[in-house]
């Protein structure tokens, strides 16, 4: 056991020896095998030799030194510290030679770190225009949704490339635009967009169309045509197909009034789901399908997402009035600011009756 012990060091040694002679020579693929030796035992010997062979564009040191100075690591001694700036250059280095993935770190480090929005959206469209499909999306949604650059065209263009390089999520995506987008709608083009990527297995878009049908934007197919969709993404598993279904049983829509039924199946939705915790809440907030239980109601309210607005607006009634919890008016006041964030009108209206205070939506976006 000695023996082996001691001709695997020698052996070491020698490796060493080597890749530090060629180091020192100049060989880039040496530096940084010589860099990866000394990493959990000098980490300084291990960023000098990366640096090193980084310096002659050596693709395996630059990720390297961006990964470690993007993220830190804590596992070597001495500890490498987080310098984002230092990951951005290495990152850039690595981007001008055609590297997608960090292209898209690039966009994520200037949006988070740097807070620099601009600079994050010229890195996500030289992603996408080097072929990257999550890219061309984000693209799209940029140009759809961000007041400051809304563009009906230049969303179109983004998610008809993502559509033609193979993305069934952007066949929906561009029928949400023609659906959504104020002033260019155009339903029949909408309708066959969703028809279609639910053809290719995009569940969601069932929903879509049974909205579509619901609120009127299909000629000649109404709220029947619509619970038929919600039943059709239901029984796919899709979340908000389920929710759906729920609602029109509440409300009669479509089918007949059946509280007790919708009240089951959002239960059983919200043992795997928080996405039914808003509306369970509701149910027991109002007593549909079920008894009032206002501390239960409170309960599913808070475990809400922080910008569900809806759950916002519900919470600051919950302080307000005291349902489920004790009445507290600040904080009533609080939870409806918050939702007026986020858009919420019913919000706004509460805080003009129970505050006196005026508050302006955000713009649409």
């Amino acid at each position: 056991m000695f023996t082996r012990k001691k001709d695997f060091k020698r052996k070491e040694k020698e490796k060493t020896d080597k890749f530090s002679a060629e180091a020192e020579a100049g060989d880039a693929k040496a530096q940084y095998k010589l860099a990866i030796g000394y990493r959990y035992k000098e980490s300084d010997k291990y960023l000098y030799w990366l640096e090193k062979a980084a310096e002659q564009d050596y693709k395996e040191a630059v990720r390297a030194l961006a990964d470690e100075y993007n993220y830190g690591n804590e596992y070597v001694n001495p500890p490498i510290k987080a310098d984002k700036h230092k990951a951005a250059v290495y990152l850039a280095k690595l981007a001008d030679k055609g590297d997608i993935e960090a292209m898209k770190n690039c966009s994520l480090l200037y949006a988070v770190d740097f807070d620099d929005e601009d600079k994050a959206r010229e890195w996500t469209k030289k992603a996408a225009e080097a072929g990257d499909v999550e890219s061309m999306e984000e693209m799209g949604r940029e140009y759809r949704f961000e007041p400051e650059l809304a563009n009906f065209e230049k969303s179109e263009y983004w998610f008809k490339k993502a559509v033609d390089a193979g993305s069934v999520k952007s066949i929906r995506f561009l029928g949400d635009l023609y659906c959504f987008f104020e002033g260019r709608e155009d339903y029949s083009k909408a309708e066959s967009l969703y028809n279609q990527a639910a053809g290719n297995g995009d569940v969601f878009s069932l929903v879509r169309l049974g909205d579509m049908c619901r609120d009127g934007k299909i000629f000649n197919k109404g709220e029947h045509v619509a619970f038929g969709y919600y039943e059709q993404a239901a029984e796919k598993g899709d979340e908000f197909g389920i929710i759906r279904v729920a609602d029109c049983l509440i409300n009669g829509i479509g089918t007949r009034r059946d509280e007790k039924q919708a009240f089951e199946i959002l239960s059983e939705l919200q043992k795997k789901s928080g996405l039914a915790d808003y509306h369970l809440g509701l149910c027991y907030f109002n007593g549909t399908g079920t008894e009032h239980d206002y501390d239960r109601a409170f309960g599913l309210f808070k475990k809400c997402l922080k910008y569900d607005e809806d759950a916002l607006n519900k919470l600051g009634e919950c302080y307000y009035f005291g349902y489920g919890v004790d009445a507290d008016r600040e904080k009533a006041r609080e939870y409806w600011r918050k939702a007026v964030e986020y858009d919420s009108e019913e919000a706004a209206e509460n805080l003009k009756t129970y505050f006196n205070e005026n508050t302006e939506l955000p713009e649409n976006e």
